[in-house]
């Protein structure tokens, strides 16, 4: 909630964000699921750049 606030843009289109940018584990089976968190963010910043 506070990135959606902060960023102007809705929950619901930050969940389905990560939803897109969340990769699988290597071969399916190992490691965790991640997000390329400088990915997320240039992203975000194209959906709706803040205002400086």
């Amino acid at each position: 909630r506070g990135v959606a606030a902060a960023r102007g843009v809705s929950a619901a289109e930050i969940e389905q964000l990560l939803a897109t940018m969340t990769e699988a584990p290597l071969l399916g089976i190992f490691g965790e699921p991640r997000v390329n968190v400088l990915a997320l963010n240039l992203a975000l910043d194209q959906m709706a750049p803040p205002a400086r």
